[in-house]
């Protein structure tokens, strides 16, 4: 498990990329009102440490789920769960500066594996260090081998981490085998907040993922889902959750990873997508 004693660097990135800018603001108005602006600077850094806070608690709660290997970090990747729009090693960047950044990233890695004297081994404690380091968008950056500079084996295991976030911020285990028996489905009994939890995580997801036309369909087709739920009797649809639950679940699934899917795949998947929610409505519409 990591440690962490102190906020690291990548959260105080990601938070200083996520606010605004309060702190700017407080001192351009420092000479009309100078104890306003202070106030405002006491509140920012208040503000600063409450998310920080946050952060590694956030990091804390999923680093069994990414093993890593000694002394090197995968802190980045694990925040990625609980906040898939955290900016740190893509801040500032235009994608394809993004991708630069994490080949040099990567290659550095490399090379300090190697230095130890092991080698990269391509084991999954290996991977989360390789990509420790790496935000979703840098991460986006290598799964969907932008500028042509990353491997086969590298963006599958970028795809995969993606996939990893995902699924645990949607309830979904994906992990060591070890750590599974401690695994608590936060959504085990809410399929409605499973699939809340899973539109705020696509809507936290980068311009660059967003601009996929997978991400659409999948975001269209949990909303329609999430619509009929709240225009129909909940008396009701307690009473046959068990029809429900499973339709549900299947939509959620089909759509929790397309990066590693060819066109066709996508094209089907976006078919029993249809099917899974066209079921759903009529389910409904007939308890209503």
């Amino acid at each position: 498990m990591i440690v962490n004693s102190a906020p690291p660097n990548a959260l105080i990135a990601a938070y200083a990329a996520s606010t605004h800018s309060t702190t700017a603001d407080a001192q351009k108005k420092s000479a009309e009102t100078g104890q306003a602006a202070d106030n405002v600077l006491n509140d920012d850094s208040v503000n600063f440490s409450g998310i920080a806070a946050k952060y590694i608690n956030a990091i804390d709660n999923n680093a069994p789920y990414f093993p890593v290997r000694t002394a090197m970090s995968a802190d980045t990747i694990i925040l990625g769960v609980a906040q898939p729009g955290a900016i740190s090693s893509s801040k500032n960047k235009t994608f394809v500066d993004v991708a630069i950044d994490a080949r040099k990233s990567m290659d550095e890695k490399y090379a300090l594996m190697k230095a130890s004297g092991k080698p990269y081994d391509k084991s999954i404690a290996d991977r989360n260090a390789l990509l420790g380091d790496l935000d979703r968008r840098s991460l986006n950056a290598v799964a969907t081998n932008q500028g042509g500079r990353f491997t086969a084996e590298e963006q599958t295991a970028a795809q995969d981490v993606m996939h990893q976030q995902t699924q645990l911020a949607t309830g979904y285990y994906v992990g060591p085998e070890d750590q599974e028996k401690n695994w608590r489905d936060p959504f085990a009994n809410d399929p409605v907040g499973r699939v809340k939890a899973a539109l705020n995580f696509m809507d936290n997801m980068s311009s660059e993922e967003k601009s996929a036309p997978q991400w659409l369909s999948q975001r269209m087709t949990l909303q329609s889902a999430l619509d009929q739920y709240s225009a129909a009797d909940p008396v009701e649809l307690a009473k046959k959750k068990h029809l429900h639950f499973p339709i549900l679940a299947e939509i959620l699934q089909s759509g929790s990873s397309w990066l590693d899917k060819k066109q066709s795949d996508l094209e089907k998947n976006n078919d029993e997508r249809a099917q899974m929610l066209k079921t759903l409505q009529a389910m409904i519409q007939c308890e209503v």
